[in-house]
């Protein structure tokens, strides 16, 4: 309960068609389901019933602000929000989501995310991510843009292992889970991997904050991405990247006993 506490604080191209759907989306694909709250963020990751993710969030800080902002329907205004079957022939479940904010002075921000589940008791699932932020303005725009990600893996938070490779890669692991993160493009100019109650104050705190570049964290690691942009009037910034959950060797027989751990935890 403390850290749920400390965080909530802290706080088309392609598709077959297009469905409108509520603040509370849920994506399904294969094995997996995918959870979405545009007041919160990304809320769960529930693979053959096991949750994997405890949250992901985005911020940004114009270069006006005093703060990071958190992107949610709070802070900006909703224009758009849509979820749809990018594989019809395989099933009729929506595994896309597509939303749109805007502040109203020509910043607008983006996001996509598409579910791709693995087969029944195989553990493995992928969350492709599009994040396209505009000007719209006639003036140059200078912000930073943040990703902030806690994963339980196995929903079991206290003993995982994280780092970041190369400057773009995030990998996680637990005893019997692995997650990889890799933004394709561009790389961040800053990250960091550390407590995931630090880095959600760090969001939280109502200062003007970088990423401290920190590599590694054992115990419940979180990390987060920060890039900087300037953007000149009528220009944009897509930041793609792709998540990946598997099993690590051995717990394909905890997989295949049961879906046993469907709740998310409280802490």
């Amino acid at each position: 309960m403390y850290r749920n506490t400390v965080i909530a604080i802290a706080s088309c191209a392609g598709m077959a068609s297009f469905a409108l759907a509520g603040s509370d989306t849920l994506l399904s694909d294969g094995n997996s389901t995918a959870s979405f709250d545009t007041n919160s963020g990304q809320v769960s990751w529930i693979v053959d019933g096991v949750e994997q993710l405890f949250l992901q969030q985005f911020y940004f800080r114009r270069a006006s602000d005093t703060s990071e902002i958190r992107l949610d329907s709070n802070n900006m205004t909703l224009d758009g929000i849509f979820a749809s079957d990018t594989n019809p022939f395989t099933d009729t479940n929506n595994d896309a989501l597509a939303q749109l904010y805007s502040d109203g002075n020509g910043l607008e921000i983006e996001t996509l995310f598409t579910l791709r589940g693995g087969t029944n008791a195989s553990g493995n699932s992928d969350l492709a991510e599009q994040i396209t932020i505009r000007n719209n303005s006639a003036s140059t725009m200078s912000l930073s843009f943040f990703q902030f990600v806690d994963f339980d893996l196995g929903a079991d938070w206290g003993d995982d292992f994280g780092q970041i490779v190369g400057g773009n890669t995030a990998q996680q692991s637990d005893d019997d889970f692995f997650v990889s993160e890799t933004v394709v493009t561009p790389s961040p100019t800053f990250f960091q991997m550390d407590n995931a109650i630090t880095l959600a104050n760090l969001f939280a705190d109502g200062n003007i904050d970088n990423l401290n570049g920190n590599a590694s964290y054992s115990g419940d690691a979180a990390w987060a991405f920060q890039w900087d942009i300037t953007l000149a009037a009528g220009e944009q910034f897509i930041i793609s990247k792709d998540k990946s959950v598997v099993p690590t060797p051995g717990s394909i027989m905890i997989l295949g006993a049961a879906g046993l751990i469907a709740n998310r935890r409280r802490r």
